[in-house]
């Protein structure tokens, strides 16, 4: 008998909060349905962010066909944001514990079992590690792309980006997790998300569990996926406005921010101050920081061609992808210091 058969096993609430996402939504839900955990103690709570596309249907058909649920909840979120989604979610959420899921990801079949099993060992908040995925029937740009988002040079350094090889046994303790798992007691103690940041509101959570006393704890037991955007264009696009959402955010939590975050703006704020430099006629800042960047880039774009299997003619863009996507990150985080410091001098937030 397992440490979770000789205990009474909680109410699961499970949320998902989804915008357009007739294209994953599918298969997240299929996940749901064939968790082990019995599905008679699993709330799920389904909210739909003003979708366009076949979303609201898919989570109907699930409401209807998925009946051996303790309930399915539907829920219209007209503000469209994910904080404002998920603190719908948080106020019909009727579970001993509270688990956030993301549409755009995948979980194996223990997964709510393993994280159960975790909070168990006297944990508050669980969570474990999210390597990225390729979409189904990837083409090869795809799983190019697949390799930039699964680099530290193209992704942050935060330790739920990988795989983990630790040991279940040794507890580690992190600064946020990804698909998180809390406690009913931790959601009342540290209240609903901040609808103001629209991008960062996880980080800003993570941040006030820790101030509020709570460790957040990181093992390998509990695993999911993210499937990567299926285009360069989606990629850049999510790399700018979490940029934006950096800047806005020192401006609100500065402490849920951390140095790694910034260092795309810092790489943006060099080359604007080359360039400048260069126009006044000094040449040799620019061309350093052009030597070194380029370097690295080559470096880490030639250590990551490995990792695509079978090999591709288009990964000889990897030197290409990495700055676009940097550049995109820092203007975005310009964007949004510029505009927080102009909100904060209004007196907004």
């Amino acid at each position: 008998m397992n440490h979770l058969e000789s205990v009474k096993k909680p109410k699961i609430s499970v949320g998902i909060i989804a915008l357009n996402e007739e294209e994953y939504l599918p298969d997240m839900l299929s996940c749901i349905q064939a968790q082990d955990y019995p599905h008679h103690l699993i709330q799920v709570v389904l909210v739909d962010s003003s979708s366009e596309d076949a979303t609201p249907r898919i989570m109907k058909d699930f409401a209807a066909q998925a009946t051996d649920f303790e309930s399915i909840t539907l829920l219209p979120n007209p503000g469209k944001t994910l904080p404002k989604g998920f603190n719908l979610f948080l106020n019909s959420a009727t579970g001993e514990i509270i688990v956030r899921l993301d549409a755009h990801a995948r979980i194996p079949n223990n997964f709510l079992s393993q994280m159960v099993t975790v909070l168990h060992e006297g944990e508050d908040v669980v969570g474990g590690p999210r390597p990225t995925v390729t979409p189904k029937n990837a083409t090869a740009w795809q799983r190019v792309l697949h390799t930039v988002e699964e680099s530290l040079f193209g992704a942050s350094i935060a330790k739920y980006r990988g795989e983990s090889k630790s040991d279940a046994n040794a507890p580690q303790y992190v600064k946020s997790v990804f698909h998180p798992g809390y406690r009913r007691s931790v959601i009342d103690k540290v209240g609903s998300f901040n609808e103001e940041l629209t991008r960062t509101e996880d980080n800003d959570y993570s941040y006030r569990i820790r101030k509020a006393g709570y460790k957040i704890r990181f093992d390998s037991r509990i695993h999911s996926e993210q499937v990567i955007r299926p285009s360069l264009s989606a990629m850049i696009r999510q790399k700018y406005h979490n940029g934006y959402w950096i800047g806005r955010t020192l401006f609100v939590q500065p402490g849920c921010v951390e140095v790694y975050h910034l260092v795309p703006g810092a790489f943006v704020l060099a080359i604007a101050l080359g360039i400048a430099l260069r126009l006044r006629g000094v040449k040799l800042p620019l061309r350093l920081l052009a030597a070194s960047y380029g370097t690295a880039d080559l470096a880490l774009s030639a250590l990551s061609l490995p990792t695509l299997n079978p090999p591709t003619s288009k990964a000889a863009a990897l030197p290409l992808i990495f700055p676009a996507l940097h550049i995109a990150y820092g203007i975005g985080t310009w964007k949004g210091i510029v505009e927080g410091a102009y909100r904060a001098f209004r007196g907004k937030k």
